[in-house]
Order: structure tokens, then sequence, then C-alpha cells
């Protein structure tokens, strides 16, 4: 339901490494598990020894968007601060807005993992670079090419940035968009107990009615993840 990012980008693919040198293979490895465990101290000790960890990768997955996936902005900046150089994705959930817009050739590009630069940008709370994205094309409506299936709209309602979901809805975007298992915006809103965000998406089409695809519908959900509020609000609106 929400944006799946930890699920998906925890499984790392070995074999991408079965052909480097093993040492390569082994300070790689050691790097991609400081950053999953949040160790900022040993990543900038790895990359402090080698500077060609900077472009480090788990699979397909930059180790500074790993970063991010994990929650960890500290150890993305580390990157930047040895000498990393950000491509256009990795400055769309960093923030970094002047090289993010330097190198956008496309806004509606996708990263190697499958994400919309639109929906990492509003994932990682940089409102004003999503709207600039917006302004240069971005496709309101570009779901991820993986399993997850996230929408723009999905990563607004997630992370509750109402804003940007109206701009979204007043460009187009579909605001019953279905991700993984069948989860919509509807949905996220209700696992926040986020009734003006709800009232948003009611206002552009939304079905507050809507059900998973294990058959849950928006209270269902509220009152999983403790939002009664929602959940009697809805009853009474419905």
């Amino acid at each position: 339901m929400q944006f799946l990012l930890l699920v998906e980008f925890r499984r790392i693919r070995e074999a991408d490494f079965a052909a480097r040198p093993h040492n390569v293979r082994m300070k790689t490895d050691e790097l991609i598990a400081a950053i999953q465990k949040g160790d900022a101290t040993g990543v900038a000790k790895l990359l402090d020894e080698d500077r060609s960890l900077l472009n480090a990768r788990s699979g397909n997955v930059s180790a500074i968007l790993l970063a991010l996936y994990h929650g960890h902005p500290e150890i993305a900046q580390e990157f930047v601060r040895h000498g990393a150089e950000p491509d256009f994705f990795e400055s769309c959930a960093l923030g970094d807005r002047d090289r993010a817009l330097r190198l956008c050739e496309d806004a509606s590009a996708f990263s190697a993992d499958g994400f919309p630069a639109l929906g990492l940008a509003i994932f990682f709370q940089h409102p004003e670079l999503a709207r600039e994205l917006i302004e240069r094309g971005a496709d309101v409506d570009a779901a991820a090419k993986n399993p997850q299936r996230v929408a723009p709209v999905h990563a607004a309602a997630t992370v509750r940035d109402r804003a940007t979901m109206k701009l979204l809805l007043e460009r187009g975007a579909d605001p019953n968009a279905r991700q993984q298992m069948g989860f919509t915006p509807f949905h996220s809103a209700a696992s926040r107990g986020d009734v003006e965000m709800a009232k948003l998406l009611m206002a552009h089409g939304a079905d507050p009615r809507a059900k998973t695809e294990d058959g849950k519908d928006a209270i269902d959900i509220a009152e999983k993840y403790g939002q009664p509020a929602f959940a009697e609000w809805l009853r009474t609106t419905l």
C-alpha cells in the first residue's frame, strides 16, 4: 500500500558481482551491508579507502539510492561529500534541484530500478522539484516499471503531500490508480488517518469504497493501522 521501497530493494543480487575480482566483490558487499545497517562511519571509511566504491551498485540500484531507500539520507550525502556525481534520478531523490534540472533530458524518464523521476522527487519530499518536473512535462500517471507499480499519486498520499497531490489531480492524474496489491491513494490516506487528503481525492473522483486485491476497503485499512477517527469519518460520509 505504501511506497514499498525497502521490501523491493533489500533483494541484493549477488550474481551481479560474480564476474568481478574477489576483493572488489568483498568490498562492495561490505559497503552494501554498511548502508543497509545505517553505518555511516563504516561507509565513510570504505569510501576513504577505495574511491571506486562511489559507483557501487546493488543489482540495478545505485548505492546512493539504496541508502535513501533504507532511510539513511546522511549516508547518501556521504557519497556526495566523497566526490560522487549523482545522476538525474539520484539528484531527484536527493532534492538537488539545480543538478536535477540541468541533467533532465526527459522529465518522464524511469530509473534503472523502474521508478519515475517524478515519483522519487515526491516520495523523498522535494515538492518544488516535483512541481518543476511536472511543468517540464513529467507524466503524472507514470507507474513504476517494477512489481510495486507506484505512481506519483501513491507517493504523494504516502508522504501526505496535499499540495502536490492537488497539482497531480489537476493535471489529470488518476485518483484511483492501483499499485501493488491493488492499493489506491485513498487506501494510503486511510492508513495515515489523513481525512483532508481523502476529501481531496474524493473531490477529484476517488472511489472511497474501492477494495484491495485481498478485499479490504479504506475503513478496514484505517482500523488496521490504528486510525479509528478516519474510519468513523468515512462511515458517516458514505
